[in-house]
């Protein structure tokens, strides 16, 4: 037998029989894999799937709305318990990126549920970290709910992701007395309480988001998500959810990209074998 193929066994057999470093590790994440070829591509490389969690307790009776309202009532018991939910899960998913020595979190699945009494708020993606550059990050961690794709084409024209804001509201309509439901009854006609209430929490909200990308001198934000409309279980409620990324130019200016063609190779064509001749 050839002595380096001996020597390379031999290497082999003692590697499995030492214990593994702790300090290396797999890379796991939700990517498919031209998004982490893309990441290669970019000079980073996928280091973990991370998640951030958070359940937020709304107080008892907040979505119970007395009568002879005039107006809509803003709910802010319900409104401060999404930020808290939103602003620990994030904090969560920052502490695991930080852990795999990542500087970013990309490919954000945000879930948010309100219930009765509480309101959960997840967080799931995967963890980002330059290759070549050192592991250890200098700033807090990123997150953002672009894709890688969406990712790249952010970073080729000299933008940067700065961070997932969000902002919610929760706004009551006033109830209608039996007299004027029954007044309706059988016409197409707007319900302006249920209007005014979406249209107050939609304001609110997306001022509260807008707000947060400033403080973090933000240029704007894209990619925003929207949950909306009235509560399943309260329907008189109406909540308007939304969040996004914030973005910032970090390059002198806006870096054009030019659209390139591409012509697929797999079209598929269905044809009928009798009509063959």
């Amino acid at each position: 037998m050839n002595t380096n193929i001996r020597t390379d066994m031999q290497a082999a057999i003692n590697a499995l029989g030492s214990p593994p470093d702790p300090t290396q590790r797999s890379s796991t994440s939700d990517l498919s894999i031209d998004e982490t070829l893309l990441l290669h591509q970019m000079g980073y490389e996928p280091t973990d799937l991370v998640s951030g969690i958070s359940v937020v307790s709304i107080p008892y009776g907040t979505f119970i709305t007395p009568y002879g309202q005039s107006g809509p009532i803003e709910l802010p018991p319900a409104t401060q318990a999404v930020a808290t939910a939103f602003r620990i899960a994030a904090e969560r998913a920052r502490h695991e990126c930080a852990g795999a020595n990542g500087i970013g979190v990309v490919g954000v699945h945000v879930e948010v549920e309100v219930g009765g009494q509480s309101v959960s708020v997840c967080f799931t993606g995967t963890a980002v970290s330059p290759i070549e550059r050192p592991k250890a990050p200098t700033n807090q961690p990123f997150l953002t709910d672009l894709s890688v794709r969406d990712f790249a084409l952010l970073s080729r024209s000299g933008w940067q992701p700065v961070e997932l804001v969000a902002g919610a509201s929760f706004v009551a309509a006033p109830l209608q007395g039996m007299r004027q439901v029954l007044s309706q009854a059988g016409q197409n006609i707007e319900l302006p309480l249920i209007t005014g209430a979406l249209q107050t929490s939609r304001e609110k909200a997306m001022d509260q988001m807008q707000s947060a990308a400033i403080a973090l001198s933000a240029a704007g934000v894209v990619d925003v998500s929207i949950i909306d409309g009235p509560l399943g279980h309260s329907r008189h409620i109406c909540a308007f959810i939304c969040w996004g990324t914030a973005i910032r130019l970090v390059a002198e200016r806006h870096q054009p990209i030019e659209p390139r063609l591409v012509v697929p190779l797999h079209d598929h064509i269905d044809f009928e074998a009798t009509s063959i001749r």
